[in-house]
C-alpha cells in the first residue's frame, strides 16, 4: 500500500473565504434575477406590443445569470488549484 504525500494536500481556506465566495455568487444571481424580473414583469406591464419578446428576454437573462454564476465558480476553482500548484 502506498502512502500519500501529506505535503501535496492543499491547506483549506478559512470559513470567511467560503462565505465571501458564497455571498458573491448570491449577489451575481440576485442582480441577474432582478434584471430578468424587470424584463419579464416590469417592462411587459408598460407595453403589450412587445410582451412576448420582453418575457423571452427576461428568461434569457435569467439563464445568463445562472451561467455567469457557474462561470464564477469555475474561475474560483481554477484559481484555487493554480494557487496550490
Amino acid at each position: 500500500m502506498q502512502g500519500f504525500d501529506v505535503a501535496s494536500i492543499p491547506e483549506p481556506q478559512s470559513v470567511t473565504d467560503y462565505v465571501a465566495d458564497g455571498a458573491r455568487i448570491a449577489v451575481i444571481l440576485l442582480v441577474w434575477g432582478i434584471i430578468a424580473a424587470f424584463f419579464s414583469y416590469g417592462v411587459t406591464e408598460l407595453t403589450s406590443s412587445f410582451e412576448r419578446v420582453f418575457t423571452q428576454l427576461g428568461s434569457l437573462l435569467a439563464i445568463v445569470g445562472v451561467l455567469n454564476a457557474l462561470l464564477y465558480i469555475c474561475y474560483r476553482t481554477v484559481d484555487y488549484w493554480h494557487n496550490t500548484a
